[in-house]
């Protein structure tokens, strides 16, 4: 999480939380831009994906469920998560429609002018590449979880995948530490003596 690590401290106050969700859940842009209070239950640490925001030629708007059935889904909010989410509840307003995350303005966000005014920005400020995308939150959550030994079943229900094959072909790499974990699995293993 050396990106996140590097990255949340820069990010203007008002898009903060948004960051910190998108790396804390792993959700998409959109489930992240659709995010409404009444998905999140900040007592029990958990929100639930039921909604997604579509931008289309400039104008946004809500779908009622994300394009598949694993995309609604009950994801778990780390420590972090909560306290960006109550740090933003108590110092912005809720916009329209009950959104979490909105412009100045009041209005939905819109991935163009967020990318252009906020994630550049933002990125170069922290010194991190230009080429780095919202979306590589996502990956780094989802290669934590993988690396840290989450059960990749469980990854794919937390990322919204029908297959864990999408989870496996996306979000496993080769670790520099593999050699020395695979043979750290055999460790406790010795060939049987055989009889003479």
């Amino acid at each position: 999480m050396d990106l996140f690590d590097q990255l949340l401290p820069v990010v203007p106050d008002r898009y903060r939380a948004l960051v910190a969700v998108a790396a804390g859940t792993g959700l998409r842009w959109g489930e992240c831009a659709g995010l409404r209070w009444d998905a999140v239950d900040l007592a029990a640490s958990v929100l639930r994906v039921v909604r997604v925001a579509e931008e289309v030629s400039g104008h946004v708007t809500l779908k009622p469920y994300p394009k598949s059935r694993a995309g609604r889904r009950t994801v778990p909010l780390p420590p972090f998560v909560v306290q960006a989410l109550t740090d933003h509840r108590q110092s912005f307003e809720t916009g329209a429609d009950g959104l979490i995350f909105v412009a100045r303005t009041g209005e939905p966000l819109k991935r163009g002018t967020f990318r252009a005014r906020i994630w550049k920005p933002s990125l170069q400020r922290a010194g991190l590449p230009l080429g780095l995308r919202f979306h590589d939150l996502r990956h780094s959550y989802a290669t934590w979880l993988v690396s840290d030994g989450v059960p990749i079943n469980d990854v794919a229900k937390v990322m919204g995948h029908e297959q864990t094959s999408t989870t496996l072909d996306r979000y496993t790499h080769s670790t520099r530490d593999r050699d020395r974990r695979v043979l750290a699995s055999f460790a406790a293993f010795s060939l049987p003596l055989t009889e003479q």
